[in-house]
């Protein structure tokens, strides 16, 4: 469900007669799991529509999924980046400052959420901030593909193993809610730049994720080719193993239908 969220609306979209196929790894070291198992392609069909998804690097070398064509199941950015309990403060060219007061633009959206709720990143990314200055308390800022970048001001604390530099998934922790820096009480103030000039958040048509880029798109084409191919072998039974070689690794794959 979370694979095919941006495409199927498994609350309304649903009817009798859906079939899915799962292909995923396990990953063993002396007859033991050594981690959670991973999904490396779906075949959803509901009615006569069938959408796919397969496993597969992004620009970041973070694992993404995409359609049979390459095009990225994921939208570029989430609408939020938090459990919020309401909005405080919208973008504004011109907006009564509640420290300073006086008039000043504020090119964000202030969430207002207990101290220490989680802040997670909407995009893909690496970490280009992480740091501190009197305006914005603790921040960090996250450069994305197609000329964008988000950043997340009045944290009360960063988030572990993290520094500039990190590589981190949508919807990765990145820090907790503070009150720190110009501001008046517990929020997350979340920016958007697109091509070096301050965007609405909330007003940002979100654009899909970054397709397959031409370069890697044979290497793709091979790996879709691949877990086509198991899926097509497998009986129509209960799970399947078949022992197969990963392009990553040795892997034991097994397909359910």
């Amino acid at each position: 469900a979370e694979i095919l969220c941006w495409n199927i609306d498994f609350f309304l979209d649903l009817r009798f007669g859906v079939s899915f196929e799962v292909l995923y790894a396990e990953y063993r070291r002396e007859n033991q799991t050594v981690r959670d198992h991973e999904v490396l392609a779906v075949q959803f069909t509901n009615q006569v529509e069938m959408t796919r998804a397969y496993l597969f690097e992004n620009e970041f070398d973070l694992p993404a999924f995409y359609d049979h064509t390459g095009d990225s199941l994921e939208r570029q950015f989430l609408r939020a980046p938090l459990k919020f309990s309401r909005i405080s403060s919208n973008f504004s060219h011109r907006r009564l400052h509640p420290v300073l007061k006086r008039y000043r633009p504020h090119y964000g959206v202030d969430y207002a959420a207990p101290k220490g709720t989680p802040v997670f990143a909407t995009s893909d990314g690496k970490i280009i901030k992480r740091t501190r200055d009197k305006a914005s308390g603790k921040f960090v800022g996250i450069r994305h593909g197609n000329g964008y970048e988000s950043y997340y001001l009045h944290l009360s604390r960063f988030a572990k193993g993290q520094s500039v530099g990190s590589k981190v998934k949508q919807g990765e922790v990145i820090g907790y809610v503070g009150n720190n820096g110009w501001s008046t009480a517990p929020l997350l103030d979340y920016r958007i730049k697109r091509n070096g000039k301050w965007v609405n958040p909330r007003k940002l048509d979100l654009p899909p994720a970054d397709p397959v880029t031409a370069e890697m798109r044979p290497v793709y084409d091979s790996r879709v080719k691949f877990y086509d191919d198991l899926i097509a072998d497998a009986p129509a039974t209960e799970p399947n193993y078949i022992l197969s070689q990963s392009p990553a690794s040795m892997i034991e794959t097994i397909t359910t239908r």
